[in-house]
């Protein structure tokens, strides 16, 4: 089983919303919602699962989610709801990307708006800000709670 299949079959099976493998074998999973497990992953294995045969698969990506994708060195991509954002972002970087739904861009909880990452993403090009930005948006909501 390549480490797509690992990921995505993982998602589904164990109600996870994100999950990375490498090498055919998932490294990281997570419950916890929006961009706040890839901040997480990144930190705790950097670029190391960085590879060829490196995937992510999650139930929601957007142009936040994909830059950080493209940071984590995460080749091969699945998502339930993609944006057409990330979706550009992903082909950019050569990140091959599949999906069940595409969606124009993702939308807040309540649906109201846009996702606030959606908006933080908005005009950034560097993986590297988007990660500050990430960051940052994740410490507020930590204060607030």
């Amino acid at each position: 089983m390549n480490s797509l299949e690992a990921a995505r079959l993982t998602l589904q099976e164990g109600n996870y919303t994100c999950v990375v493998a490498k090498g055919g074998k998932v490294i990281f999973t997570s419950r916890e919602r929006g961009v706040k497990p890839l901040v997480d992953c990144y930190r705790q294995y950097g670029q190391a699962q960085a590879g060829e045969d490196t995937a992510l698969a999650d139930k929601v990506i957007g142009r936040a989610a994909a830059l950080l994708a493209r940071l984590m060195g995460v080749r091969a991509l699945y998502a339930r709801v993609i944006s057409q954002g990330a979706m550009e972002e992903l082909n950019k970087a050569g990140i091959e990307a599949g999906c069940e739904t595409m969606v124009e861009a993702v939308r807040n909880r309540a649906g109201t708006g846009l996702c606030p990452m959606e908006q933080l993403s908005r005009g950034v090009e560097d993986p590297e800000e988007m990660l500050a930005k990430a960051e940052e948006f994740l410490a507020g909501l930590a204060e607030q709670a």
